[in-house]
């Protein structure tokens, strides 16, 4: 009878641990940037605890705790955003240095961090509490914001001479695990001539909100398994052929005609079905 209790027991003593590590690794603080694109979202993590005072109250604590844990996490959080690229020349401090507006909007960003899990332990009277911030939102608020900040825009790209070939493709995956491409709020696509054939700077904001200027792996499959979430059904995949400024990706000619001809029907850089594969 005992050994038939110690099987059910260590399998639900595994199935526990598992589910642990998952919410653990779900909750880990994003210090590294790139993995932030990967994953969509910046996490702050913050540790904090209540004044010393004898005579608080267990709740008190807890509140107190929790509250200076999240103001820690929060100052995390901008410190990172101000480590994000919104272009090759231009990082979000810089930018918030020169505008109102945009110190404004990433205040804004910062204080609706959401909260995705705090605990309390009342033997040290430590709270920790982690913040989450995804990029979309991140992006939608300041790309917008972005007009007066940026370089002046390239001119936009047209086939000159040659056929524009065409094709059934309705999502775009940019490989660029070969080439040092830093992921950034504006990453765009342009020719060898540097004409621009994706600028996400050009996106309605709805459509940043909702999806992003891009999404971001580092592996092909998983590049098809977002575009498919998505609605893409027959991505193009071109490689990269270079980089300029660190963040634009700049293709081969024929990879830029497949690219204008395939959009011309399916319109699918407009709707943002844009993945770079980094590495």
């Amino acid at each position: 009878m005992k050994r038939s209790l110690v099987l059910p027991f260590i399998i639900v003593t595994l199935l526990a641990g598992v589910l642990f590590a998952e919410g653990e690794q779900k909750e880990r603080e994003t210090a590294d940037l790139k993995q932030a694109f990967i994953s969509g979202a910046l996490v702050a993590k913050g540790e904090g605890a209540a004044p010393t005072q004898a005579d608080l109250t267990y709740s008190q604590k807890r509140i107190l705790a929790l509250r200076s844990a999240k103001v820690v996490a929060l100052r995390e959080a901008a410190e990172i955003i101000n480590g994000v690229r919104v272009s090759g020349e231009t990082k979000v401090a810089n930018a918030a240095a020169e505008s109102d507006t945009i110190r404004t909007a990433v205040r804004g960003i910062i204080r609706g961090g959401q909260v995705i899990k705090e605990t309390y332990d009342p033997v040290s009277g430590t709270g920790v509490v982690f913040v989450s911030i995804p990029l979309n939102g991140l992006a939608g608020q300041l790309v917008p914001q972005m007009g007066s900040i940026l370089p002046a825009t390239n001119p936009e790209y047209s086939p000159r001479g040659d056929a524009i070939l065409a094709g059934t493709y309705d999502g775009l995956i940019v490989d660029s695990r070969d080439l040092p491409l830093k992921p950034a709020l504006i990453n765009r696509v342009i020719t060898k001539d540097g004409e621009l054939i994706y600028d996400p700077s050009a996106l309605p904001q709805n459509v940043l909100v909702e999806r992003g200027p891009a999404g971001y792996t580092n592996d092909i499959e998983k590049a098809r398994a977002i575009l498919a979430a998505w609605g893409s059904k027959n991505p193009l995949v071109v490689r990269a052929a270079g980089v300029v400024r660190s963040t634009d990706a700049e293709v081969a000619p024929v990879d830029a005609r497949l690219i204008f001809g395939s959009n011309q029907d399916n319109k699918y850089l407009q709707a943002a079905k844009v993945v770079f594969v980094i590495k």
